[in-house]
C-alpha cells in the first residue's frame, strides 16, 4: 500500500502547468526589445493547485500553494541581442497531503534536517544564464544541476518552473508591436507543437489604451493520456512589451497505467497570477 502511494504521488507530473507565451499573426515585424545591461526586471507569480488521483475506492488529494520571485538581470548586451542572469530570490510552499501539512519559507529558518527543506533551499539563488536575441527568442541557456531538486519535489511545492526551450520566446515577453491594428475586439488563433502534439489557442483583445493591451485567451490539448484546457488573461506594457500581469486557470484530466499495468486516474485544476515590473 505505502509503495502504491508513493506511485500514485509520482503521477501527478504528468501535469505540468502551461505558461503560454506568444506572438500575435497579425504583425508583419517582430517586436525588436530594447535593453540595458545593468537592467533589472522582477517577476513574482502565485499558484493554486489540487491534484486528485484514484485507483478503485482510493482517492489521494494533494492541495499545494506556492509564491515564488524571480529576478532577470540583463548582463551583456549588443546589436544582435541579449545576456540575462535568472534566479530564484525567494519562496513560499504549503504542502497539504495524506493528513499531513508542509510548509517551507526561505526568509525563516527551519527544519536543517529536512530533506525536503534541503532541496528547496537548493534552488535559491542559483543562477541561469540565458541568450536571446534582439527579438526575445531564446538562443542557449545553461541550467545549474539540480539533483536535490527534483521534478517530483518541483511538483508537488507547486512550484511552476520556467523552461528555457531554444527558440521559444522568453516568458516575460510578448511579441506585439502595439499599432492602429489592434482594436478592441481583435481576435486571432495560435497554435504550437508539444510533445507532438497540436496546442491550439485562440486570443482577443478584450481593451486597448495608450499603456497597456489588456488579451484573453483561451486553449486546449488532448493527448491520449491527457486533455487540458486554459484561460486567462494578459496585461501588457506597450512601452516595453512585458508582460505586466498574467491571470491564468487551468483543468487537466486523464489517466496513467503504472509499470504493472494498474490504471489510475488523474486530475489537476491550477490557478496562477503572475507580476512581472522593472525595477532597474
Amino acid at each position: 500500500m505505502y509503495n502504491d502511494i508513493k506511485l500514485t504521488l509520482k503521477i501527478t507530473l504528468l501535469f505540468s502547468f502551461i505558461l503560454l507565451s506568444f506572438t500575435s499573426k497579425a504583425q508583419e515585424k517582430h517586436r525588436v526589445f530594447n535593453f540595458k545591461i545593468g537592467n533589472e526586471f522582477q517577476r513574482e507569480v502565485l499558484s493554486n493547485s489540487k491534484a486528485v488521483v484514484q485507483r478503485g475506492n482510493q482517492t489521494l488529494t494533494v492541495n499545494t500553494t506556492s509564491s515564488l520571485t524571480k529576478l532577470y538581470k540583463v548582463t551583456t548586451a549588443d546589436d544582435k541581442g541579449y545576456g540575462l542572469n535568472v534566479t530564484i530570490k525567494k519562496m513560499d510552499n504549503l504542502i497539504d497531503a495524506l493528513g499531513k501539512q508542509f510548509h517551507y519559507n526561505s526568509e525563516v529558518k527551519g527544519d536543517s534536517t529536512s530533506k525536503i527543506e534541503k532541496a528547496l533551499n537548493f534552488m535559491l539563488n542559483k543562477p541561469v544564464d540565458i541568450a536571446i536575441d534582439k527579438y526575445g527568442v531564446l538562443l542557449s541557456s545553461t541550467e545549474y544541476k539540480s539533483e536535490l531538486a527534483t521534478d517530483t519535489l518541483i511538483s508537488f511545492a507547486g512550484i511552476q518552473m520556467e523552461t528555457f526551450e531554444k527558440g521559444a520566446l522568453l516568458g516575460l515577453l510578448a511579441d506585439m508591436n502595439i499599432n492602429s491594428t489592434y482594436k478592441k475586439g481583435y481576435a486571432w488563433t495560435d497554435s504550437v507543437q508539444i510533445n507532438k502534439q497540436k496546442l491550439v489557442t485562440k486570443f482577443w483583445i478584450e481593451d486597448i489604451n495608450e499603456k497597456n493591451t489588456i488579451i484573453k485567451f483561451s486553449s486546449s490539448i488532448f493527448t491520449t493520456l491527457l486533455n487540458s484546457n486554459s484561460n486567462g488573461t494578459y496585461v501588457l506594457d506597450n512601452a516595453t512589451g512585458i508582460i505586466a500581469e498574467k491571470l491564468v486557470y487551468t483543468v487537466s484530466t486523464g489517466y496513467q497505467v503504472s509499470s504493472g499495468g494498474i490504471s489510475y486516474a488523474v486530475s489537476r485544476s491550477t490557478s496562477l497570477s503572475e507580476k512581472n515590473k522593472q525595477i532597474r
